[in-house]
Order: C-alpha cells, then sequence, then structure tokens
C-alpha cells in the first residue's frame, strides 16, 4: 500500500504492533492495582484504556496477557507521557517502557 509520499519516512524508532490483550496496571507506590486493556504495543512503548486517571511521568508496573495463549505475558515498568478522557468516561493512557521484567 503506497502512501502517495514517496518521500514520507517512519519517525518512530519501533513499529507499533495493534493487540487486544488485558492487562494489570500497578501503582507501586499505593499496592493498588487496576484493570484495563492494551491497544498497541511497540519495541518502547504502550497505550492502554483503563478507567483510572494517572498523573504524566507516574511509574506504574504492567502486566499485559495477550488474549491468545501462544504469546508471552509481559511484565513491564511503564512510565505516563500522555493522558487523555475518552467520551465514555475511560481513560487512554500512552507510555514508554522503561524495562522488562
Amino acid at each position: 500500500m503506497s502512501s502517495g509520499n514517496k518521500d514520507y519516512e517512519e519517525k518512530r524508532n519501533f513499529i507499533r504492533m495493534f493487540v487486544d490483550a488485558k492487562v494489570s496496571i500497578t501503582d507501586p507506590e499505593s499496592g493498588h492495582t487496576f484493570e484495563g486493556d492494551s491497544k498497541n504495543l511497540s519495541g518502547d512503548g504502550a497505550l492502554l484504556i483503563t478507567d483510572k486517571e494517572f498523573e504524566l511521568e507516574k511509574v506504574l508496573k504492567v502486566d499485559i496477557r495477550s488474549l491468545q495463549s501462544k504469546l508471552a505475558p509481559l511484565s513491564a515498568e511503564f512510565i505516563v507521557k500522555r493522558v487523555e478522557k475518552l467520551e465514555d468516561g475511560m481513560f487512554e493512557i500512552a507510555g514508554t517502557i522503561q524495562s522488562v521484567s
């Protein structure tokens, strides 16, 4: 599929992979865990949907569990970089993955 612009160059370091996976989001400071969904994942970031609003630069622990058994779960330290409230009251949380455990 051509974009029509032959001079286009991808600016991201990693390509996004769209995933439909459940995610557990833990706030290490409070110990509280929240549930959500992962919408996309790349080599250095993720986009999550949850009903909890988090502050920018908040460090969280995320555990992403694929709905497909052939994909291994991912546990990572996640830093919130963008928060957007959606029309349905949920929050879109974008962030960077700092380390994987």
